[in-house]
């Protein structure tokens, strides 16, 4: 590399940053962690230098309240994002802008979510701080995708779009490495999310039957047919890495069609990593980059006869979460909770910005710096109903999750069928697949009444009314949905909160300073 070159980059008072986003890709799908028979060299690879955090969980398993989460640093009652149709307010001071503000050049591509519609063309002002931005437009498809940028035109592609993403991103990258100014960068692909497009509408998702008992719902999780081809043979059910695969529930279908596609989406995504992280070598470039990989959410692929997102299980609340920086951050398998609030907050700290008022998460970088840090105890997540009446629907459950436990509270709808009364616990050390529920009488009263108190004043101090108004209200439960019309905004007036951020932090910082 020319020397002058590296000298420019040497200049950078401040670290670029990647963050490498993907939707619906569950922490097992991930080869060095030996759970799922995925294939990840690249992800390997990188892991060997980075940390992976193997206890990262989605603040909400579902894609945009997620998405919000992680960019504001906020939970959703601060941020005011619960369903997919909800917006992230125009003046929240998330992740972009404050790159920006810092002097960063600042570039989005790829799936965004926070516009309350996937489909809706994003406005500059609806942009939170990212100047260059791609927007790839709808869940699918996958393989003929369009994308969006300020004029507004759409550009159509062929071929497999996170690749054309990354090279968009190489581009990007290309026209800053010279430049004195830092970059942050957000690559955020779609798959292995469901929705491979045309030419899959007969990749059902499973356990979706009509009156007819016909499978209906046409989309499928797709990838690449050669990646595809590395899983064809895979008896997944026979035998399964993870001993909790069971009927789809409300049918006798399984998971097994679709399990080509979803890993081999991830193996090709993997490829995609590996082109970009080989570029950022040759470029001289690993040594001044904070690397992020992770998720919105997981997905449940048939563990406790469930498919996609929105449980508090560990395939779909679990997400894989690696941060590398070459030669500062030294490579572990970080053991500590760690919530997807919490990586805003700790990408400011290592990039040596200010975090702002109002975030929830907690900054880790000093523990990924070596220095002394005591991580929290806690993390606390939460689901509300995320279909066609999410913005009348009542609020699902709320968990709190250790390193050991998750402990979960869930209000009158159909995932009350994994609890009783409400409530359950489970000791993920002894039952890492969940398959072992823990009640009240069951030798851990004293674990759920920790675990209890701990949440109540958790959703206390952010003014969640869950407990109060919707945990053992039948009033709000799922079978009377259509007959009883819900204010999403109820709790945040009641607290003094609003859509454009909370007034309350909760306890999570909190326990940093005891």
């Amino acid at each position: 590399m020319p020397g002058n070159v590296i000298a420019q980059q040497k200049k950078k008072e401040k670290p670029n940053v990647i963050f490498v986003l993907t939707d619906q890709w569950r922490k097992q799908a991930l080869g060095f962690k030996g759970e799922d028979p995925v294939q990840t060299p690249h992800l390997d690879e990188f892991a060997s230098w980075a940390v992976s955090f193997d206890n990262a969980t989605s603040c909400r398993p579902v894609s945009g309240p997620g998405r919000a989460c992680l960019f504001t640093g906020k939970y959703s009652i601060n941020n005011g994002v619960f369903a997919n149709k909800v917006p992230l307010a125009t003046d929240e001071e998330s992740m972009g802008r404050v790159f920006k503000a810092a002097g960063y050049a600042t570039a989005y591509i790829g799936k965004w979510h926070l516009n309350g519609m996937n489909d809706h063309v994003t406005d500059s002002v609806r942009r939170q701080g990212f100047d260059y931005f791609v927007q790839s437009m709808g869940h699918q498809p996958f393989f003929q995708g369009y994308y969006v940028q300020d004029d507004k035109e759409r550009t159509y592609i062929k071929g497999w779009a996170p690749t054309y993403e990354t090279q968009l991103g190489i581009e990007f990258i290309e026209k800053q490495k010279t430049s004195e100014q830092p970059f942050c960068l957000v690559l955020s692909y779609n798959p292995p999310h469901t929705g491979g497009g045309p030419g899959f509408e007969d990749r059902y998702q499973p356990g979706k039957y009509g009156p007819d008992k016909k499978l209906k719902m046409g989309y499928g999780y797709a990838g690449p047919a050669e990646y595809e081809a590395l899983y064809k043979d895979i008896d997944y059910e026979k035998n399964p890495i993870r001993g909790n695969l069971k009927p789809i529930r409300r049918s006798s279908d399984t998971s097994a069609r679709v399990i080509p596609g979803y890993f081999g989406a991830i193996t090709a995504i993997d490829n995609d990593f590996g082109n970009l992280m080989t570029y950022l070598e040759q470029n001289d470039l690993l040594e001044n980059t904070i690397i992020v990989f992770t998720s919105d959410h997981g997905e449940s692929m048939g563990s406790q006869g469930l498919m996609t997102k929105g449980t508090w299980f560990e395939e779909s609340m679990g997400v894989p979460c690696l941060v590398g920086w070459k030669g500062v951050i030294k490579p572990k398998r970080e053991i500590v909770v760690f919530n997807s609030i919490d990586l805003m907050p700790t990408l400011l700290g290592l990039s040596g910005l200010s975090i702002p008022q109002g975030v929830d998460g907690v900054d880790y970088s000093p523990l990924l710096l070596g220095k002394k840090f005591k991580a929290p105890e806690y993390a606390f997540t939460s689901f509300d109903f995320g279909g066609v009446e999410e913005l009348k629907a009542p609020r699902y459950w709320r968990a709190v999750y250790t390193s050991r436990y998750t402990y979960v509270l869930c209000g009158m709808n159909q995932n009350r069928a994994f609890t009783k009364d409400g409530l359950v616990l489970y000791d993920r050390e002894k039952d890492p697949l969940q398959l072992n529920p823990i009640y009240k009488g069951m030798g851990y009263d004293k674990t759920i009444d920790r675990l209890h108190a701990e949440l109540v004043k958790h959703l206390d101090e952010t003014g969640d009314p869950f407990i109060k108004e919707y945990w053992n209200n039948p009033d709000v439960g799922y079978p009377k949905l259509n007959k009883v019309t819900m204010d999403p905004y109820s709790a945040l007036r009641k607290s003094g909160a609003n859509a454009k951020g909370g007034k309350s932090k909760g306890n999570r910082n909190k326990q940093l300073k005891k």
